[in-house]
């Protein structure tokens, strides 16, 4: 059974948080949610949940993404699942998920995740610090090409406080973190080269955030400046540049990056990965230090890479990494 909720918005334009939150009749879309959690003890991890919703050559498709990674161990673990028809899949003002795998719920503003794979269990109730942020330009993110049809409309809630359970290969962690929620999609072409991207997804321990989208194959790239308060705008006018690359699933990704924001938080930052990144379904992701120009930890990023920006693609080998 699949119970799913539309809206009658087109994206863009976009309406109101609650309308671009439900499903959109045409187009790809993801409910999508990262964060970095500790033990009391200590000893940090990191977490992934993704539920796509896919037009792709014609078919649509449901696509579950979810992920853990230890850092003690520098395991990654994760579970992926395609559903063709809807297949206990539920999308509403309330609720996403796929039964029996993993949901997030929307209740009041009282947000929470269940994850469960054979090897881990993750349950986690989030607080929200901050309203959600509209990005880039009024909510509107150009995907690379100069072209009416490639945008999405794009918000998040980023910044989550998160507390909670996780049990990895039998052992339970009460754990306590950061969370960043995203709810982004449109008529965009995934198929097209050109559209794939670079995120960077900086959380600063002083409690303000930074996203960037950028496309180098295309010498484009957009963002978010998201204060304390939680003002929100525009940033745009930035420098990254890869410092180094390494190689997943036969791709070539960047690795390592030097950030020069010159009108927010101004100075040179280096995003260094704490770990190699997993290479999941459709893109590459990993969680990163920030450091400063005297080389201080200031925050964490987490950072997804797409295989078109350095890679001729194919989508439909991806399937082939399905676990």
């Amino acid at each position: 059974m699949k119970n799913i909720q539309y809206t009658t918005s087109p994206g863009i334009p976009h309406r109101s948080i609650a309308e671009e939150f439900l499903c959109h009749r045409n187009g790809s879309e993801w409910w999508y949610c990262t964060g970095y959690l500790n033990d009391k003890a200590g000893r940090m991890f990191s977490f992934q949940f993704t539920l796509a919703r896919i037009r792709i050559f014609g078919i649509q498709l449901h696509i579950l993404m979810t992920a853990v990674t230890d850092f003690e161990t520098g395991r990654h673990y994760y579970a992926q699942k395609p559903v063709f028809f809807g297949k206990d899949v539920t999308l509403t003002s309330e609720k996403v998920g796929l039964k029996g795998l993993a949901e997030m719920t929307f209740l009041k503003d009282q947000l929470s995740l269940a994850m469960h794979d054979q090897e881990y269990d993750l349950s986690l109730a989030f607080n929200p610090a901050k309203e959600p942020a509209w990005h880039c330009e009024d909510g509107i993110l150009k995907m690379g090409l100069d072209d009416p049809k490639e945008r999405t409309y794009y918000w998040s809630y980023t910044n989550l406080v998160s507390s909670g359970q996780l049990t990895l290969e039998g052992k339970a962690y009460e754990v306590s973190g950061k969370a960043w929620f995203d709810k982004q999609g449109g008529t965009y072409t995934l198929t097209k080269r050109w559209t794939n991207w670079e995120w960077f997804s900086l959380r600063f321990f002083d409690n303000e955030e930074i996203m960037l989208f950028s496309f180098p194959q295309d010498d484009y790239q957009d963002g978010t400046y998201i204060e304390k308060s939680g003002k929100y705008s525009r940033l745009n006018d930035y420098e990254i540049s890869p410092l180094g690359f390494t190689e997943a699933g036969g791709s070539k990704f960047s690795s390592g990056w030097k950030v020069d924001l010159k009108k927010v938080k101004v100075g040179q930052y280096t995003i260094v990965p704490k770990l190699d990144g997993q290479l999941n379904l459709f893109y590459y992701e990993l969680l990163a230090d920030i450091k400063d120009a005297k080389g201080k930890n200031v925050g964490y990023c987490f950072v997804e890479l797409l295989p078109g920006v350095y890679n001729q693609t194919n989508p439909l080998k991806a399937f082939s990494r399905v676990k």
